[in-house]
């Protein structure tokens, strides 16, 4: 509130919280919430109001979001986002509260199901390709054992997830976790399903179910991208018909064997991709017939080129070792034999040459004489081993091999469909999913850290995190749609014209943006030319917040 010469001019921050607010109204968020979770006359802010509120916190840019959750909206002008009648008091912690545990009840893979539903309706996102994958979240202090523990059978009851220690995407082993799995479409990196998991479970064994799961609420034909952590019998075998792609893992023998293999001998496929060259050739694995896509990167090969310093900091501990085994003096030519082949079977890129027994005679180590008699000086004869420790033939090139190539493998047999080339793009559009985790856990939004102390509040925070994902990626992908249909730009960080900008840097772009109320009527300030040419790429919603016409 602005006060001078006798009047007050309101006047508060309306940021980009406009453009935030405007992609939340046309995903239909509010009536969502508020159909799904039930509304009452005496409630002053609604269930959607108060799901449109939080993620309106979590994109606010502040390195606290949630913890102090009405104070946030203090100076926000808090009716022209949500509503007539509300004020920031009303977003308190027990209407929070209230709310996460309504999401719980409900049921949060159920609700972000049907949120997903209605961003691929409304925004018309494609459905063709998915992609799966999973990350940890740390937590502080101390958790109680989930019910999981205890849920009988035909209990409907829902359960909270078990925070507990498991393997740390974060390198954070002595802290609590839960974990999240995401499935992202190709077509914007757009999240369509959500589910929250166990501290401890682990990819291998929870994808198949994870995919089943996906497939049986949404009901595609989707081609399903997924971490190599899914390649095993049984979940190939439990996935059944769905189409999946993924990448091999190098334990398997059989790919080592095509990574060493001499290409000459391989089915080479087209590839216009830069620095990329693709072979192929049927497999049968667990029983199912697959196509395996021999993948060779230059860019792999020129990255991992420092591979060489370790491999000699390694062959300097095998040389020690090997020095220490040829000062021992063996009682018999077995036992020496014996000893230089246990060195030789842990060797993987080496090889022992010109190998030769020397007979020798040496003192008895000094000490007390055994009962029999003798001396500290008596002489002693045996054999010592005299060998070379020498990389193995083709040495370099076969670790290049492994460093600069890998395996794709998928069920899908139609090669006019899915060629070689594109099975490779699908793939590497698994980062789509990277990137949503990389965004969940920056320290400007609430996820880095995680505050409320009932599992089942957790997990409901943890669906407002993919909801607030969701609509990030709306928000981007239809400004990038819109840019590329008008042919238009706008200047990136280094006030250079892209087509291509983050929903971040444009966000940032809307700072020190102000509703202002001048004698009965709201006026929006500092709306230059390139914010408004955003707000108006952005649609009718959009405008709405920032007074266009």
């Amino acid at each position: 509130m602005w006060q001078g010469l006798g009047c007050s001019l309101p006047i508060e921050n309306l940021d980009h919280l406009g453009l935030i607010a405007a992609i939340i109204d046309e995903l239909g968020l509010v009536e969502l919430g508020d159909s799904e979770l039930g509304t009452h006359s005496l409630q002053q802010v609604s269930p959607g109001q108060v799901l449109k509120a939080m993620i309106l916190n979590g994109l606010g840019f502040v390195s606290a979001p949630l913890y102090l959750f009405s104070e946030f909206f203090q100076g926000q002008p808090v009716e022209h986002l949500l509503g007539p009648g509300i004020r920031a008091e009303h977003l308190n912690d027990d209407r929070l509260g209230r709310v996460l545990d309504g999401l719980f009840t409900y049921g949060t893979t159920l609700f972000f199901l049907k949120a997903a539903m209605l961003a691929v309706e409304r925004f018309e996102v494609k459905t063709n390709q998915v992609h799966l994958d999973s990350t940890s979240f740390a937590l502080d202090g101390e958790y109680e054992s989930s019910s999981v523990d205890q849920e009988r059978p035909g209990d409907e009851e829902p359960r909270a997830i078990a925070i507990r220690r498991g393997y740390s995407r974060d390198h954070r082993p002595e802290l609590k976790q839960f974990l999240v799995n995401l499935i992202c479409s190709q077509d914007g990196g757009v999240p369509l399903w959500f589910k929250v998991g166990n501290g401890n479970d682990t990819d291998s064994q929870q994808f198949a179910k994870l995919l089943k799961d996906f497939a049986g609420q949404w009901h595609l034909e989707a081609l399903m991208v997924v971490d190599a952590a899914f390649y095993s019998e049984s979940n190939l075998q439990q996935v059944g018909s769905l189409k999946w792609l993924t990448r091999v893992p190098q334990t398997l023998s059989a790919t080592q064997a095509l990574i060493e293999a001499d290409i000459t001998q391989l089915d080479e496929q087209d590839c216009e991709l830069a620095d990329y060259r693709l072979w192929e050739q049927r497999q049968s694995y667990g029983g199912i017939e697959q196509r395996w896509i021999l993948v060779e990167s230059q860019q792999r090969r020129q990255r991992d080129e420092g591979w060489k310093a370790s491999v000699d900091k390694q062959e300097k501990v095998l040389q020690r070792q090997l020095k220490e085994l040829c000062r021992q003096i063996f009682a018999c030519k077995p036992d020496a034999m014996e000893a230089l082949l246990r060195f030789q079977d842990a060797l993987e890129n080496h090889t022992l040459t010109q190998v030769t027994l020397v007979p020798v005679t040496a003192k008895r180590t000094p000490g007390r004489p055994k009962k029999r008699g003798g001396s500290t000086d008596e002489l002693v004869q045996g054999d010592q081993l005299q060998t070379t420790l020498e990389r193995q033939p083709q040495f370099e090139q076969t670790h290049r091999q492994r460093r600069s190539r890998f395996i794709l493998a998928t069920n899908v047999l139609d090669a006019q469909t899915y060629p070689a080339q594109r099975l490779l793009q699908e793939y590497k559009q698994q980062q789509h999913v990277e990137r949503g985790f990389r965004f969940l856990k920056d320290p400007l939004f609430f996820t880095s850290s995680v505050f409320v102390k009932k599992p089942q509040r957790v997990e409901a925070l943890a669906l407002v995190m993919a909801l607030t994902l969701l609509v990030y990626t709306l928000g981007q992908r239809q400004l990038r749609q819109q840019l590329a249909l008008t042919n238009q730009t706008v200047l990136d960080q280094k006030q250079k014209p892209t087509g291509n900008p983050t929903l971040r840097w444009v966000l940032q772009k809307f700072q020190a943006i102000h509703l202002v109320t001048l004698n009965g009527t709201q006026q929006v300030s500092n709306l230059t030319d390139e914010r408004s040419k955003i707000v108006r790429l952005f649609g009718l919603p959009c405008c709405r917040h920032y007074l266009l016409n």
